[in-house]
């Protein structure tokens, strides 16, 4: 690209009046300058956007649209895409954290390889809710790979689609705030984001995928997602997590059954996510209190579905977790599942910073 690349930044805001100043901070500091902030107020309920506001009269790269009612985080995503005047989107969240140089990385990576898509690496921050100190961190970052210059750039479709797969097992490719999108290429294409709870990032990033003929990964950890267990702006109770889950595993598998790459390594990997998310379902309906009789008939009643009959055929056997929370539940031996499901209950609610390590483990 002859000329600087603009950058447009979507901020979706509701209830976040405790942290936005630290994010538009963020952006206020930046090392480089070609960029737009589009804040989309959907009827914050605090005084987020009185923050808002106060940068808006400081920069006038800071722009305030304000929903007339609460629509949710979709509606408010899309909102800013169609307002981006960027050659680039991204759509970060006002409740985390962010390098000083995140442009700047990401315009040098796409000057050089103007992609479709570019995505960086993160950190996932623990942090103790009444003190806001970290008490655990974990960097999640492409690492394994045989990166040029920390960068690997493809436009090879059977490698775009793997990587999409490598991606989605460290948690990397769910997320839409770890990434640089083309804005041409969304706009073109129509891409939005679905009007659906808890995995409407997932679809829209698989959306995205089916249109990327180039793609970039940088090893460069340029975003902090901070995860103090209080309720993000995509966050909060949701009774059919499992459900949506599995609408999550199904579109993998049916775009990598389309693009001719659903083998084993895919397959593994959505097995194992399915069953991750079987043993999580079963943890949240203890937390409420669940019967155990209603706890092992739904069990059995998954168990009769074609999802749970396929996935179980490709559950790998190479970790500690698998073989101590996920192969219990493939093998139907749900009484089993569910003593471990308790422990685990147990030290989310007792040892919580055990907990969350527990849960990177794959």
């Amino acid at each position: 690209m002859s000329e600087e690349i603009k950058f447009s930044v979507i901020m979706p805001t509701y209830g976040v009046g405790e942290y936005i100043g630290d994010a538009l901070g963020c952006l206020m500091m930046q090392s480089y300058d070609n960029f737009e902030v589009i804040i989309v107020d959907d009827c914050s309920p605090d005084n987020s956007a009185d923050i808002a506001r106060s940068f808006i009269n400081r920069d006038d790269r800071f722009v305030y649209i304000k929903h007339p009612e609460n629509q949710g985080v979709s509606a408010a995503r899309n909102t800013g895409i169609e307002h981006a005047t960027g050659d680039y989107i991204l759509f970060l969240d006002p409740d985390d954290l962010y390098e000083k140089n995140l442009l700047r990385v990401c315009a040098a990576a796409l000057e050089r390889n103007p992609v479709d898509l570019l995505v960086y690496s993160f950190t996932e921050d623990y942090r103790n809710y009444e003190s806001g100190k970290i008490e655990y961190m974990k960097g999640i970052t492409l690492e394994l790979l045989d990166y040029d210059d920390d960068m690997l750039t493809t436009n090879d479709p059977v490698t775009i689609h793997r990587l999409a797969m490598q991606m989605e097992e460290i948690t990397m490719l769910g997320y839409p705030w770890n990434k640089c999108y083309k804005t041409s290429v969304i706009k073109n294409n129509n891409l939005r984001f679905q009007k659906i709870k808890h995995v409407e990032d997932i679809l829209f990033n698989c959306d995205m995928l089916d249109f990327t003929e180039s793609l970039t990964i940088l090893n460069d950890v340029l975003y902090h997602y901070r995860n103090q267990g209080q309720m993000r702006l995509t966050g909060g109770d949701i009774d059919d997590y499992f459900e949506l889950q599995k609408i999550r595993v199904k579109r993998i598998f049916d775009q990598q059954q389309k693009w001719k790459t659903c083998d084993f390594e895919a397959l593994g990997i959505l097995s194992k996510e399915y069953f991750r998310s079987f043993q999580s379902a079963m943890v949240r309906q203890l937390e409420t209190k669940t019967k155990t009789d209603e706890i092992l008939k739904w069990c059995k009643n998954e168990a009769a579905t074609p999802i749970y009959k396929e996935m179980r055929k490709y559950l790998p056997d190479n970790s500690r977790t698998i073989k101590m929370l996920y192969k219990p539940l493939a093998e139907g031996m749900f009484g089993t599942a569910l003593k471990r499901a308790r422990l685990m209950e147990y030290t989310k609610h007792y040892f919580p910073g055990v907990f969350n390590r527990a849960k990177q483990l794959r």
